[in-house]
Formats: structure tokens, sequence, C-alpha cells
């Protein structure tokens, strides 16, 4: 697995995972953090560093019309297109910029963060 940007070799080490998603955030308590369920996931890149991820990132939303919102999870989010608020509980699309190491078939995931959300209306397709 090499990097998308500059072709270095990733190996098992640390890298950086561009995610487009589909979501829904599952509140089962109002002061816990919600069960993330994914429906859909296509990885866009693999990375060897968070710089060129958060390019790759870039480059997406500048072709879906929208821009990091850099989102908590949280029960009402920002569209990072039409700017509108959305419940998260139910299903829409997340940008997913994941750190991880180790083998590609069964991952450690070292942190997760969200680039964008997007509503139901406003379901980019890059």
């Amino acid at each position: 697995m090499n990097c998308k940007t500059c072709g270095k070799d990733l190996g098992l080490g640390p890298r950086y995972v561009l995610l487009d998603e589909t979501q829904i955030c599952l509140w089962r308590a109002p002061d816990a953090m919600p069960e993330v369920n994914i429906g859909e996931a296509a990885i866009l890149g693999y990375y060897c560093c968070e710089q060129h991820a958060i390019e790759a990132a870039s480059s997406y939303l500048t072709l879906a019309g929208a821009e990091a919102t850099w989102p908590d999870v949280l029960p009402i989010e920002n569209c990072g297109i039409c700017k509108e608020s959305f419940n998260t509980n139910l299903w829409h699309k997340v940008l997913t910029l994941s750190k991880e190491r180790g083998h590609v078939e069964k991952p450690e995931i070292i942190n997760n963060k969200y680039v964008a959300r997007f509503c139901q209306k406003c379901n980019p397709v890059v």
C-alpha cells in the first residue's frame, strides 16, 4: 500500500485514510456518546502524513462545493455544503479522516476526525 500523493510505501506503520462514509448516530442517553453505525464506506485514499490527507480532503471538498467544518459527534450538525442544521440520527454522508496502523485487513484505529458532514439533500458524489 502506497501514499496516494507521493507514492511512499506505508507498510504497517501509521497511515492516514480518507473515507467517504454513510453514518447514522443513535443517541441512547442525553449525556453519552452515540452509537455510530456505518452503512457504506469507500476508501478515497491512503496517505503517509496528515498534510497529504488534508490536501486530498480539500480537493474532495472543492469538487463537492463544500468546506471543512471539522464537526464533533453531536445530535445536530451543520451541513458542509448548504450550512443548514440537520439531525445526525438520520442517515447522512461524512468525510472522515482516520489515523490507523497495522494490517489493512484488520487495522488498529488510532484516531478518527470528521472533516465534514452533509445533510440528506446535499449528498455529494465526487
